[in-house]
């Protein structure tokens, strides 16, 4: 059985390190799923993750896609995926690289916010992280934009994650 659960994990991280040739790893430490926070809640988790700071927030992926961040709960590393509305930070969305915040919505989709208005967003467009507020680096897989909408001055974008929270034991974290 021990077996069984060391084969397991050792295919685990292999397919969490294949692929990998965009990522510079020596910004990365892999960290072990240990548990949901709560059940019932599939958007934090609670990581293994030993030289843990409390005072930062983390950036978390799996292979190449941004799957949330590391926050401190109770001076343990928590895991916010994607899609909870606790988990932000910035991206750039299309070609001309417009800025918004991302953030999750506990559903399917993410939300971008807070993009200036004189940005030509549309439907399909990639959306990446931006390096702008010291969790990321510049240029890691977000989404796409599923559909746009204009508010006050500026717009906001409902974004497809790339990354699928399903059946996860490993992640990366980013340690600038």
């Amino acid at each position: 059985v021990e077996l069984i659960e060391y084969k397991n994990k050792l295919h685990s991280i292999k397919q969490l390190c294949d692929n990998n040739d965009t990522i510079n790893l020596k910004k990365l430490k892999i960290v072990k799923t240990l548990s949901y926070e709560k059940f019932g809640n599939f958007n934090r988790i609670w990581i293994d993750f030993k030289d843990f700071n409390s005072s930062k927030v983390y950036g978390l992926l799996y292979k190449d896609k941004v799957a949330g961040i590391v926050i401190n709960k109770n001076s343990q590393p928590l895991a916010l995926l994607n899609r909870d509305i606790k988990s932000s930070y910035a991206v750039f969305i299309g070609d001309k690289n417009a800025p918004a915040i991302v953030h999750g919505n506990n559903e399917e989709f993410l939300v971008a916010t807070y993009i200036p208005a004189w940005y030509d967003i549309k439907v399909g467009d990639e959306v990446i992280t931006s390096g702008q507020d010291n969790i990321f680096f510049k240029g890691l897989k977000v989404g796409k934009v599923k559909s746009v909408s204009s508010t006050q001055g500026y717009k906001t974008a409902k974004i497809i994650p790339y990354f699928d929270r399903s059946d996860i034991d490993f992640f990366y974290v980013v340690l600038r």
